[in-house]
C-alpha cells in the first residue's frame, strides 16, 4: 500500500514538473531555464515529499507503533527506528505504544477475614504492553486491546478492581479462603494462586478436575502441605485414625491411571506459573487488556486493628519474659562465682545486684566549719601533748 502511494505520488510530481516546463515554454522562457526549472522544482517537492514521510518510533525509552491508513488502524506493528510513512499524517500515520515494564504498587487491600479481623495485603504487579514473544498479527491485536482498554491508567485501574474484589470474596468466603487471619496470614501462596487465575482467566491452562484447585495445590506441593481448616471437612481426615489428605485421596482413587497422570501435569504446569510470576519471569499474556503478566507477588500481609494491638502485646510480653529469663540465669551464675571467690551467700547477691545497677552504694562525705577560736585552742593542746 505504502509503495502504491509512493509510485503515485512520484507519477504525480513528475507530471507537475513536467506540466511547469511546457508552460514555460509556450510563454517564451528558453528551453533551457524551463527544463532546468521544471528539474529543480521536481527535485524539491520529491525531497519534501520524502522529509515529511518519515517518522521515528523511539527506541528508549522502547516504543511499537500501530500503523494508521487514512486515520484507521491496520494490523500492521511498526517497530522502533526510522519508518517510512508516506504523505503523513494525512494517508499514512502511526499511534505510537510505549512497551517498558510497569511496576504497580497497589495500595494496601484491606479485607476482613471469617473471625471478622482486618488484614492489610501489600500487593505487587509488573506488566508490559503488548507481548514480545507474539508475531506481529498477535501483536497488533493485543496492542488494539492496551489501546481500547484506556491505555495505562485504566489498566492499572482494571487490574486493581480485579484483585480488590477477588481477594475480599476469597479472604471472607468459608468455602475457599482462611477460616481466621492466622490461615490467612499463612496462605499467601493460595491466596496468590486465587488472584492470579482471576486475572489470567481462560489465558492459562484449565486444570481438568471438579476439586478445588486451591486443594490440589496443597496436596501436590512438593513438600505435601497441610489442609486448611474448611479444607479438612472434605477433604481430610474422614475417621480419627485416618490421614490429612484421606478424603481427597479416595476421591482421587477413583481416577484412572492416565485421569491422575493429567491431573497431575495440569497442576504441575499452574505451579510452574505461580514460580515463574513470583520470581518476575512470567510471560503470561491478558488477552482482554492486551498486556503480559510478567510480575506477582504478596509482599506482606499486615495485621489491623485491635487484634493487631493485642498480638503486639502478646509478642512483648512473651519477650519481656525471655528477657527476665536470661537475667536470672546470668545472676546465679554470677553469685556461684563470687561464691567460689570467698564471698558469703548474702555478698554475692549483694555485688551481683550492685553490678546490674539494681542497689546503689554511696559515700557520704561531709564538711565540717570550725572557727578560728576553736582551731587556736586545738592546736595549743596538740602542742601540749607533743612535749
Amino acid at each position: 500500500m505504502r509503495i502504491f502511494v509512493t509510485t503515485l505520488v512520484l507519477m504525480f510530481i513528475v507530471a507537475i514538473s513536467s506540466l511547469i516546463r511546457f508552460s514555460a515554454e509556450i510563454i517564451g522562457i528558453p528551453n533551457y531555464i524551463s527544463l532546468w526549472g521544471g528539474l529543480i522544482i521536481g527535485l524539491v517537492l520529491m525531497i519534501a515529499f520524502v522529509y515529511y514521510a518519515i517518522r521515528e518510533i523511539p527506541a528508549d525509552p522502547p516504543h511499537k507503533g500501530i500503523l494508521l491508513f487514512l486515520g484507521r488502524r491496520l494490523r500492521k506493528v511498526l517497530h522502533e527506528g526510522w519508518q517510512y510513512l508516506p504523505l503523513c499524517p494525512i494517508i499514512f500515520n502511526a499511534v505510537k505504544v510505549k512497551v517498558t515494564k510497569i511496576n504497580q504498587d497497589l495500595e494496601e487491600q484491606i479485607v476482613k477475614t471469617p473471625d471478622l479481623t482486618d488484614l492489610g495485603f501489600k500487593i505487587s504487579i509488573t506488566w508490559t504492553p503488548g507481548s514480545w514473544t507474539a508475531n506481529n498479527e498477535e501483536q497488533a491485536d493485543l496492542l488494539f486491546a492496551f489501546l481500547n482498554s484506556g491505555r495505562e491508567e485504566t489498566v492499572k485501574n482494571i487490574l486493581k478492581d480485579i484483585i480488590q474484589d477477588r481477594l475480599r470474596v476469597w479472604a471472607f468466603s468459608g468455602e475457599e479462603g482462611p477460616a481466621d487471619w492466622e490461615e490467612a496470614v499463612g496462605a499467601k501462596d493460595e491466596a496468590l494462586a486465587i488472584l492470579i487465575k482471576a486475572i489470567l482467566g481462560d489465558d492459562i491452562p484449565s486444570i481438568p478436575s471438579s476439586i478445588p484447585t486451591n486443594v490440589l495445590l496443597r496436596y501436590f506441593n512438593v513438600p505435601k502441605k497441610k489442609p486448611l481448616i474448611y479444607q479438612k471437612k472434605k477433604w481430610g481426615k474422614q475417621g480419627k485414625e485416618g490421614n490429612e489428605w484421606e478424603g481427597l485421596e479416595k476421591e482421587l482413587g477413583d481416577l484412572s491411571r492416565e485421569e491422575r497422570s493429567a491431573l497431575e501435569e495440569a497442576v504441575k504446569k499452574r505451579q510452574e506459573i505461580i514460580a515463574k510470576v513470583k520470581q518476575g519471569n512470567g510471560v503470561f499474556v491478558k488477552r482482554s487488556l492486551g498486556i503480559t503478566i510478567n510480575r506477582f507477588t504478596i509482599n506482606e500481609v499486615v495485621l489491623k486493628g485491635k487484634v493487631a494491638e493485642a498480638v503486639e502485646g502478646r509478642v512483648v510480653e512473651k519477650h519481656q519474659r525471655e528477657a527476665e529469663k536470661t537475667e536470672l540465669q546470668h545472676i546465679r551464675r554470677r553469685t556461684k562465682e563470687l561464691i567460689k571467690e570467698g564471698f558469703t551467700r548474702e555478698q554475692a547477691v549483694e555485688i551481683t545486684q550492685t553490678e546490674r545497677g539494681k542497689i546503689t552504694k554511696s559515700v557520704d562525705e561531709k564538711k565540717l566549719t570550725i572557727s578560728p577560736e576553736t582551731l587556736s585552742v586545738v592546736e595549743k593542746g596538740f602542742q601540749l601533748f607533743s612535749k
